[in-house]
């Protein structure tokens, strides 16, 4: 599926290489994510606490998680986000992967679907009545398109800072102590 996904252009990967030990890394990473594996009957997601920035997995070798969603925030929808960690050679090598939710991308396709057969149902109407029938459903698939390639790109940013930030910190740490001694 992912090759589908970057063949409309809707996955974007990233690659990170650090000094950080593999599991420090992971011990950090884990503080930001509130432990969920995405089930229907889980806690809301307006429920977390506020500490907490991502809900989902994090195992020794990857993650899976998702940015959890504010009260009241719908406006760009948060894409699934699946990490694999690797150590070689003493660097903590950090493989990330953005792709949409199921959800956005069935709603994309339903989009299609009925605007197709609203196309194909509408071939005895005149020429005029039929350009504007195929430019409306048009318009809003593409919305629908740049709203979620839009998500993927807000949340890659989002999760750079993240990964960054993690990364800095336990360096800046690291220095602070050498100084120290």
């Amino acid at each position: 599926m992912n090759s589908f996904y970057k063949s409309i252009g809707l996955c974007e990967e990233l690659t990170l290489a650090t000094e950080l030990n593999k599991t420090e890394f992971v011990s950090d990473l884990e503080k930001l994510i509130y432990k969920s594996n995405f089930g229907i009957f889980e806690v809301s997601e307006y429920s977390i606490p506020n500490r907490y920035k991502y809900r989902g997995i994090v195992n020794d070798h990857d993650f899976i998680i998702r940015r959890r969603k504010r009260f009241f925030e719908n406006t760009i929808p948060n894409p699934k986000i699946k990490g694999r960690i690797d150590e070689k050679n003493g660097e903590t090598y950090i493989t990330v992967v953005f792709t949409p939710l199921t959800y956005h991308f069935l709603r994309i396709m339903f989009l299609v679907i009925v605007f197709s057969i609203i196309i194909v149902n509408m071939n005895h109407s005149k020429n005029n009545e039929m350009i504007f029938m195929i430019l409306i459903p048009l318009f809003t698939l593409l919305t629908q398109y740049f709203i979620v390639k839009r998500g993927i790109a807000k949340e890659k940013y989002n999760f750079v800072r993240e990964l960054n930030f993690i990364i800095n910190k336990r360096n800046q740490f690291a220095i602070q102590q050498a100084e120290i001694f």
